[in-house]
């Protein structure tokens, strides 16, 4: 008995039950032995009298109608049948045919509807959606969130009521009352308001050496960016960082009611992503600099471990890089001299979509004004190798690839940029194809040129290029997820990579693929791999559905993937996208093999939209 609750709680929905319903589900346990090609239930055919759980062996699922018949799917370890004919007690709509010798535990109907009736967990498996298992499978595998701090709200973390000045008031008596409160900013009651801090004391008024009876309206900052009261902590907390600003003033019906600042976040979570605009504040060398980036690696780390999506996490390390990136263009623009022209700092890939967690290699690009006088170029050669030497002492590796600002290819003026992107799409040869998949998920850190007007035009334009989109899908199809026919993992077979999976080659980028295409179908601004799910969903270019599915198969890895890589990293090891998956739980390989099965589905789809065959 004790064997088959071990093998139950390894698998949902036994999986999601206490430990004593288990062990009290297994005593009741009938086991059957079927031979191969023997059908266990016959498509119009008495009702189940049972719920069948595969202990060793498969099943195929055929169509009755089809002759011969047609496999529909096929079930192996853990997976179980018969529970639509014991919801509705009827006969099965498919046979269940073993494909092999096969060990089956079976529940009794009665104790099935007990568990239905008793058990609510138990009761949703069975009535769930794909979106809403795979959900659950996600829910399963992340950390309780920490209620102290993801699940609050900006307005909880309001020490004290709001402190303000007359616009009326000088400098002197605006740091007056900031020191009778002890408090680090201050609402300036002017239309509209305006703030004053600490450091616009140290730097707009100190250092300036402005006279103390100057109004304070002169040194505020105004308008005031707000957060309304219901904003949750993690909102306020991205919003901060990315501003890279300390106070946040918090609104009821657009009325400022109170301030938050990042001690009082730091205060509930002492490893707060907070704390990384400090530490690069606080950075004056390189030495400074690559232990702000461990630090946002070990921040990454934490919020997996604190339940926080890794969307979120996502977000919040590419606004820690960009920080990063923005602070070593500013000082190198102080060493060289200003630029001669305006500029664009893009980067690409990975940390273009909001998905880089721990550090990869370099992904970037330098684009430069149309009128940029001669000696632009030679500025530009400049700053590109100095920054990217930069970046590389800061940990992040060379692009293998070459795609970086340094590689003169990718260090151009708007038009060439311009020629480029349409060039990729109207002749999208395989070198064109792989560029655009590259560079159509660029972001612009650095620099003030503006090319959104220039560039995401001819991207948006490519919905209505279908040999370039029949083009892409086809290479989005040359790799496949690790499952074969019988739904058994594929896994490498040679080397150190023996027994391996590479969950990003064969999971994470083809669904990022996928959502690539459809957004471009559907002509989309969108460059985060979920956020184009969705405004595809929405555009109709995927179902609602299929798009949902596939954005779950997607966290669901991405979510497995970075927990083995923090690992890795915890171990000492070298970070890789691989895992083994004989060392993994049963339950993980089951739910990878419900994504897997997932993205196959997703792929099928991309085929049949876009005549993928056709094109020979």
């Amino acid at each position: 008995m004790e064997e088959i609750a071990r093998f139950l709680a390894e698998h949902p929905p036994f999986s999601l039950l206490a430990k004593e319903q288990v062990q009290s589900i297994a005593s009741k346990i009938q086991i059957e032995y079927f031979p191969a090609e023997h059908n266990v239930l016959i498509a119009g055919g008495a009702p189940a009298e049972y719920l069948y759980v595969i202990c060793r062996g498969s099943v195929d699922l055929m169509q009755q109608q089809a002759q011969p018949y047609r496999v529909l799917d096929t079930l192996g370890e853990g997976d179980v049948f018969g529970e639509v004919s014991l919801m509705h007690a009827q006969p099965h709509f498919v046979t269940v045919r073993t494909r092999e010798e096969t060990l089956v535990y079976m529940l009794s109907k009665e104790l099935f509807h007990t568990l239905r009736k008793d058990s609510p967990a138990f009761r949703y498996y069975f009535t769930a959606s794909k979106v809403e298992r795979l959900h659950m499978a996600l829910n399963q595998h992340r950390a309780d969130a920490d209620p102290e701090l993801f699940q609050m709200r900006m307005a909880d973390l309001m020490r004290r009521g709001l402190v303000t000045v007359p616009p009326t008031a000088t400098i002197r008596e605006t740091a007056s009352i900031m020191r009778e409160h002890n408090i680090s900013s201050v609402i300036i009651d002017s239309t509209p308001p305006g703030i004053l801090s600490d450091r616009d004391l140290r730097n707009r008024v100190v250092a300036q050496g402005l006279a103390y009876d100057t109004p304070v309206t002169e040194v505020m900052s105004s308008p005031v960016l707000t957060l309304p009261e219901e904003s949750l902590v993690f909102e306020g907390l991205t919003f901060m960082l990315e501003r890279r600003i300390h106070h946040m003033p918090i609104t009821r019906n657009d009325k400022i009611i109170g301030m938050v600042t990042d001690g009082d976040i730091i205060r509930q979570q002492s490893n707060s992503p907070l704390l990384l605009s400090r530490q690069l504040d606080r950075a004056h060398t390189i030495k400074d600099m690559r232990g702000y980036t461990n630090q946002v690696e070990a921040t990454a780390i934490h919020l997996l471990k604190a339940g926080t999506h890794v969307r979120d996490i996502g977000r919040v390390v590419a606004i820690a890089h960009d920080a990063l990136l923005k602070r070593l263009l500013h000082d190198a623009e102080a060493q060289f001299g200003p630029p001669p022209c305006a500029y664009a700092w893009l980067v690409t890939g990975s940390e273009g979509r909001y998905e880089q967690t721990l550090r990869t290699d370099q992904d970037n690009a330098l684009v430069y004004a149309d009128d940029a006088p001669p000696e632009a170029e030679a500025y530009f050669a400049q700053l590109a190798r100095h920054i990217v030497d930069q970046l590389v002492a800061c940990g992040f590796p060379l692009c293998p690839g070459d795609v970086m600002a340094t590689n003169p290819h990718w260090r151009q003026p708007l038009h060439v940029w311009k020629q480029y992107f349409t060039t990729w799409i109207t002749k999208p040869e395989e070198e064109a194809l792989m560029h655009a998949a590259t560079f159509f998920d660029y972001r612009r850190v650095g620099g003030t040129l503006e090319i959104e007007a220039a560039l995401r035009p001819i991207i948006e334009g490519a919905r209505h290029q279908q040999i370039f989109l029949a083009r892409l899908a086809r290479n989005a199809l040359r790799q496949r997820p690790p499952l074969g026919f019988f739904r058994n993992f594929l896994v490498e077979n040679n080397g150190s990579n023996r027994g391996m999976v590479d969950l990003k080659e064969r999971g994470t980028a083809l669904v990022v693929e996928i959502a690539r295409i459809y957004a471009l179908a559907a002509g989309v601004p969108a460059t985060n791999t979920l956020a184009r799910l969705e405004m595809a969903a929405v555009n109709g270019s995927i179902s609602k559905v299929g798009a949902e599915e596939l954005a779950a198969a997607y966290e669901l890895i991405s979510l497995l993937r970075l927990r083995h890589q923090s690992d890795q990293v915890s171990d000492g090891e070298p970070i890789t996208n691989r895992v083994a998956i004989a060392q993994l739980p049963k339950l993980e390989q089951r739910d990878l093999k419900e994504a897997f099965t997932t993205i196959t589905k997703a792929q099928q789809s991309l085929d049949q939209k876009f005549q993928v065959m056709l094109l020979g």
